[in-house]
């Protein structure tokens, strides 16, 4: 028991000592505290279109007191006005107080409306706010059923250690239910779970999804798995009597949370994701309420950590941990796209070439697909040299084949690209050949043949 204690223990701290990548809310607050007074406008303007009521308050009082530009009374009641429609009290108190001292009246409701466009509750409410529900009532309805299971493996070392984490992946699935191009998106700690996880999920297989009785591919089926040292109702009963050794550094932990910090936030969210944990058992003594994995989730997100905006929004388009809803959904994704986070720019790609109810851009999505390229994001090259082959992009689909195959010489996907790009350029012989390598390692991997089969039976009539 000890040594299971003392790893939780090490666990937390190590949560601590790496937490000191850049979390914008408490960025914008130093830069402020530091009188750097543009940077720190900068930031809370990113973080006002996100609904962080935080940052409206703060752009009134900069505006209140001049800092880093003239004194603006009308700007700063409208700050403090949209802050004070999010909820924040005293943010309703300033801007009773501002509007006392201003001589001229008139033009302040316009200026609120114009602001409010951009930045209003209304609008954030309309296009950003998840409504969350429990977690019995959340549902992919479109998701595919497993049918095969096999349990990730808990590292030796890790569990003699008592440590606790958790891996996030996202996979696809192709129309016989195999699971392909499974990606390591996040995990804590870093690398300790994550080859356990993907020996496991890479063996998954699901029932294939039909429409017009054809087996569909699904895209980007997304999940966070938990390993937990839980062990029931004696262990419980040991841990609890010896909690108090480490409890002051999860105090520390929610204490960074509330005063802004966004991967802290993120790291708590999905910590109680899980009811088995000892970390989650720690802290929903602070974090009681109903939705508090999708509520700090939702602080990270509108505190600006894009893996937090992009799990909000994949979970919004999925229907789990919040309703469903597609344009909100999209609206996060798009957030973190902006961010540079590669997966999220694969997402969006996605979503806009699958998607039944935005006409298909091809060329919108070929601009998302590129930018996660040129990150190395496997799935964008290969999807993004697909999408060329069949818009007749030729000379574009040859440097994606060979940035792919560098990352998987045998990709079978990719090889299949490539028979069907040298049958283009006629050379038919080596095209056949190529064709041939690529049945054979979807064979190997157990994948969807049936495309390249009938291809093969055409090319060779």
């Amino acid at each position: 028991m000890r040594s299971v204690l003392c790893g939780l223990f090490a666990s937390a701290a190590l949560l601590l000592a790496s937490m000191m990548v850049r979390a914008d809310l408490l960025t914008a607050t130093v830069a402020y505290q530091q009188e750097q007074f543009d940077k720190a406008r900068q930031e809370f303007m990113q973080l006002a279109r996100l609904g962080n009521v935080d940052a409206l308050y703060n752009l009134g009082v900069m505006n209140l007191h001049g800092q880093g530009q003239d004194k603006d009374y009308a700007k700063a009641f409208a700050w403090f006005s949209i802050a004070a429609d999010f909820g924040l009290s005293e943010a309703g108190s300033a801007a009773s107080l501002v509007y006392q001292q201003l001589p001229e009246q008139t033009q302040l409701t316009e200026l609120k409306q114009q602001l409010d466009n951009e930045f209003g509750y209304l609008s954030y409410q309309h296009n950003l706010q998840p409504v969350f529900m429990p977690h019995s009532e959340q549902q992919d309805l479109l998701a595919p059923q497993r049918s095969h299971f096999l349990e990730p493996v808990y590292p030796e070392e890790a569990y003699k250690k008592g440590l606790e984490g958790w891996v996030w992946v996202e996979f696809d699935i192709d129309p016989s239910g195999a699971v392909k191009d499974l990606e390591i998106i996040d995990g804590y700690p870093p690398r300790e779970f994550e080859r356990s996880i993907y020996n496991a999920v890479s063996r998954w297989r699901y029932q294939p999804l039909l429409k017009e009785g054809q087996p569909q591919p699904y895209h980007s089926r997304s999940l966070l798995y938990h390993f937990s040292t839980h062990k029931g109702r004696r262990y419980r009963e040991s841990f609890s009597r010896q909690s108090n050794a480490y409890q002051q550094r999860i105090s520390e932990l929610i204490e960074r949370a509330e005063q802004g910090d966004a991967l802290v936030q993120y790291y708590i969210s999905n910590w109680l994701m899980t009811e088995q944990s000892n970390a989650a058992m720690l802290l929903r003594r602070h974090y009681q309420q109903d939705y508090a994995a999708g509520e700090v989730l939702l602080e990270a997100a509108k505190n600006g950590y894009a893996l937090a905006q992009y799990r909000l929004g994949s979970s919004l388009l999925r229907g789990q941990l919040a309703e469903s809803d597609r344009h909100k959904g999209l609206n996060w994704v798009l957030q973190a796209a902006q961010s540079g986070l590669a997966v999220a720019q694969y997402r969006l790609a996605r979503e806009i070439l699958d998607s039944k109810d935005v006409q298909q851009e091809w060329q919108k999505a070929a601009r998302w697909l590129a930018q996660a390229a040129e990150q190395g994001h496997f799935r964008a090259i290969r999807d993004l040299a697909e999408l060329n082959l069949q818009q007749g992009l030729l000379n574009d689909v040859e440097p994606l084949l060979q940035q792919g195959l560098a990352l998987d010489d045998q990709h079978p996907q990719l090889l299949f690209i490539q028979a069907r790009l040298l049958t283009l350029q006629g050379q038919g012989k080596a095209a056949k050949g190529i064709g041939e390598q690529a049945l054979k390692q979807a064979e190997n991997r157990e994948w969807y043949r049936q495309d390249i089969q009938n291809w093969l039976t055409q090319t060779g009539n």
